[in-house]
C-alpha cells in the first residue's frame, strides 16, 4: 500500500467561527469537501489539514476519497472524502460544524454539578492535596478541548490480608 498523499488547506477566515459561518455546508458527520482541490482517483488515502489565517488547525485527518463535487451556484467544489481517523480536537470541530454550535461544546458532567473537592493522591503513607488547578475539576473540564480529562487519585488502602497475599506471591516466584 502506498502512502497517503498529503493536502494542506489554508482557509481565508480569522476565526474558526468564522470559518463555519462561511463554509459549513462542506463539512459532514461522516465527510468533508476539500473546497478547491483538484480530483483524485477513488480510494485514494490522504491526511489533510485546516489551517486558518490566525494559524489554527481546526481540522487534522487521515481520509479516503469518495468523489469530487462540481461548483453549483454559491457553493465552490472540490475533492469529497471520507474521514477514517482524527483526533478528539477534530472531532469537537465537526460535532460543532454539524450540529450548528457557534461555541465549543462543554462536557455533560461538568455541566451537571460543579465539583469542590481536593484531589488527594496517597504518597509514602500522607496523603499529599494535588494543586488546585488538577483538584478543580469543573474549571479543568471546561477548558479542555482535547477529550482527555483528568481522574481523580484517592487512596487505596492495604487489604487486611497482604502478608499472606504477598506470601502466596512470593511462593509462586521461586516454585
Amino acid at each position: 500500500m502506498s502512502s497517503p498523499i498529503v493536502i494542506h488547506l489554508q482557509r481565508p477566515y480569522a476565526s474558526e467561527e468564522e470559518y463555519l459561518a462561511r463554509e459549513r455546508f462542506s463539512i459532514e458527520a461522516k465527510s468533508m469537501l476539500l473546497i478547491d482541490q483538484p480530483a483524485l482517483p477513488l480510494d485514494t488515502a490522504i491526511v489533510f489539514d485546516v489551517t486558518l489565517e490566525n494559524g489554527q488547525k481546526p481540522i487534522r485527518a487521515e481520509a479516503k476519497v469518495v468523489g469530487y463535487v462540481e461548483p453549483q451556484g454559491e457553493h465552490p467544489g472540490g475533492l469529497r472524502v471520507r474521514f477514517r481517523r482524527f483526533g478528539a480536537a477534530t472531532k469537537a470541530f465537526i460535532d460543532r460544524a454539524v450540529n450548528g454550535a457557534s461555541a465549543p461544546l462543554v462536557p455533560v458532567v461538568a455541566a451537571a454539578a460543579p465539583l469542590d473537592m481536593k484531589a488527594e493522591v496517597a504518597l509514602a503513607g500522607d496523603l499529599v492535596h494535588a494543586p488546585a488547578a488538577i483538584a478543580n475539576n469543573s474549571a479543568n473540564d471546561a477548558d479542555e478541548t482535547s477529550g482527555i480529562h483528568r481522574k481523580t487519585a484517592t487512596a487505596v488502602a492495604a487489604p487486611a490480608n497482604r502478608e499472606a497475599l504477598l506470601a502466596r506471591l512470593r511462593g509462586r516466584r521461586i516454585g
